[in-house]
């Protein structure tokens, strides 16, 4: 139970800025939308770490939030390489 808390409570904050960044990156440049996106952080980590509790094993939600991540940050790097992050 306690790799589960740890899977939960370090690797739910990567993948949380990651979605959050990804969503940012995506909607057109508002300063009226940056903040409340940036409050709804706090409700999606508590969300996603809630659901890596759903996983039989710590491995697998370990593996599945260290994916979202990787994806989510390569996806920010790229839509700024090419030039269309909204940031």
């Amino acid at each position: 139970m306690l790799t589960r808390s740890l899977v939960a409570f370090l690797l739910a904050i990567p993948a949380t800025v990651a979605l959050v960044g990804v969503w940012l990156a995506i909607t057109p440049e508002s300063p009226s939308k940056i903040l409340p996106m940036l409050l709804l952080f706090y409700p999606a980590y508590i969300g996603i770490a809630c659901a890596s509790y759903l996983f039989l094993e710590a491995k697998t939600a370990a593996a599945v939030l260290v994916a979202v991540a990787s994806v989510g940050f390569g996806f920010i790097a790229l839509l700024k390489f090419l030039g269309m992050a909204g940031l």
